[in-house]
């Protein structure tokens, strides 16, 4: 029974208009909550307010920002928003924008790029993966806003689904391609079922079984723990959950949402609000330096901004926030203890993981990884493939100040990393490497302080055991540094390590031995 003074605040919360409608599960432990503009809470209003006056300022018409270096996926999503939330002349500049980007779909059969879209109109740049991304928003806007929204519009966004999932349909990615993959399926089981479409309706079920007996094999991603791309595989299982056509993959996607949760709960750290290495993809090293899309999940759920793993205010990346239409539309599902996780003390655990995943190398990859609350690290073996991309593996430790610092082993393919509970051993994968190279990332470290034997950096020491020589130790480029490894996070001061390989060095030897030491 709650105490009076719950009960008004609850009842004022709804009056005020950002108390979030949460579902019962019927006891089985899922938190749902779905959104609307009135009901977003002071914090989620100010992050979802300050990304569409990033791309529409105040004062402008749609018009004034539909220009020729303009993203299509972005644009689609600013008039998904802008239908979310409805003010005066938000429906008006909405229907404007997706006139505009119905006009610039590739619609040649003849074509691989048939049903897609340019990334910009400008841009030679043409993605594939715009079918997915830039349908499905279509798709949500047809199934919530058709009523805000002209009789040609809505005609041209059903014409505009119907080549999107044909050329799906005739792409047929992967099921190991996994953001696209999920997309893939919904986009091809939703237009097949609405259009009548027996070939696209049953190419998306079969997908959708191949994707989830590929999970079930490992109880893994093949695009494992990529701080974007997991934000964006819970979008499409999302799009599942809701607006699946067939009930089995809306089940499918029910079930794979919350085991997908789990993992990702139980390889975040909220001390340091971040995943351990390794990022089979990603575009940083620390959370709240760059915007992730997994990191808006994470904020929006939490519904705090002291514990969001995201910059506060504007920074790299940050056009990733556009997804927020789609999490706003879409809304959280997610286990009550997962949800706990997310801002609960950390318990030291040890992880291991095996993930299917067809990168060059071994077609089973090896995870390991150690979280603490003060630190973690990560890594992976069986990795070929050279991607900047990959982040083979990693360690970050919070330092007296508050801030993060880390380890790269960056994605060369020169190196398999296995990790236990303390230490991190770095192996040889490519016997042509002469030399292989860390990089360490703090404000203040100094070169002088890699000794042999000991790396004395501020609020961590780190035991080094090895039999390689040491042949650089030294300040270099932060700008060339962020774009060689593909770091979108301001790095001020990186120290590169450079060691040489003997010839006919012994593989099942560690080059390197890490021993971290808060």
């Amino acid at each position: 029974m709650p105490t009076p003074f719950l009960f008004l605040s609850s009842v004022l919360l709804v009056i005020t208009g950002w108390l979030p409608t949460e579902t019962n599960d019927g006891g089985k432990g899922i938190v749902t909550r779905k959104y609307t503009y009135k009901t977003l809470s002071p914090y989620q209003k100010q992050l979802f307010e300050t990304f569409l006056d990033d791309e529409l300022p105040a004062g402008k018409k749609a018009a004034d920002v539909l220009t020729n270096h303009t993203s299509l996926r972005s644009k689609t999503r600013v008039a998904e928003g802008l239908l979310f939330r409805n003010k005066p002349g938000d429906a008006e500049n909405a229907a404007e924008i997706l006139t505009w980007i119905l006009k610039n779909q590739y619609r040649d059969e003849n074509t691989k790029l048939y049903g897609t879209w340019k990334t910009s109109i400008d841009g030679d740049n043409l993605d594939q993966n715009w079918r997915e991304f830039i349908g499905c928003d279509l798709i949500i806007i047809r199934q919530k806003y058709a009523d805000l929204l002209p009789a040609d519009i809505r005609k041209e966004i059903e014409i505009a689904l119907v080549h999107a999932a044909k050329g799906a349909l005739k792409r047929n990615v992967a099921p190991d391609y996994t953001n696209i993959s999920i997309m893939s399926a919904f986009l091809m089981d939703y237009v097949g079922t609405e259009f009548k479409i027996d070939e696209l309706k049953t190419a998306g079920l079969q997908k959708a079984r191949k994707i989830v007996s590929l999970y079930q094999s490992h109880k893994t991603f093949s695009e494992y723990n990529s701080p974007t791309y997991y934000g964006v595989t819970l979008i499409a299982l999302a799009l599942w959950r809701e607006l699946a056509r067939s009930s089995e993959i809306k089940q499918m996607g029910q079930t794979l949402e919350q085991a997908f949760w789990h993992e990702a709960a139980t390889f975040y750290n909220p001390t340091l609000k971040n995943m351990p290495g390794p990022y089979f993809r990603g575009y940083g090293m620390d959370m709240q330096k760059y915007f992730s899309i997994m990191g808006i999940w994470i904020a929006v759920a939490v519904d705090n901004e002291k514990q969001a793993p995201i910059p506060n205010g504007k920074g790299p990346k940050y056009g990733e926030m556009s997804n927020l239409a789609m999490i706003y539309n879409l809304g959280v599902s997610i286990p009550k203890a997962d949800l706990a996780m997310l801002t609960g003390a950390v318990s030291p655990r040890f992880i291991s993981r095996t993930v299917p995943n067809t990168y060059l190398g071994d077609s089973l990859k090896q995870v390991t990884a150690m979280i603490t609350p003060d630190w973690m690290m990560g890594g992976v073996s069986g990795n070929r493939r050279a991607w900047n991309q990959i982040k083979t593996g990693a360690i970050h430790w919070k330092t007296a100040n508050g801030d993060v610092s880390w380890l790269l082993v960056p994605g060369n393919g020169k190196t398999n990393v296995a990790v236990s509970k303390t230490t991190m051993s770095l192996y040889l994968a490519d016997p042509k490497a002469k030399t292989i190279e860390l990089y360490v990332v703090n404000p203040t470290a100094l070169p002088d302080s890699f000794a042999d034997a000991v790396w004395t950096l501020p609020s961590m020491t780190m035991t080094v055991t090895t039999m390689l020589k040491r042949t650089q130790t030294e300040k270099v480029d932060s700008a060339g540094f962020e774009k060689e490894q593909a770091v979108s996070d301001p790095c001020p001061n990186v120290i590169k390590i450079v060691y040489d390989i003997p010839a006919s060095w012994d593989t099942s030897k560690p080059l390197i031995e890490l021993t971290p030491r808060k």
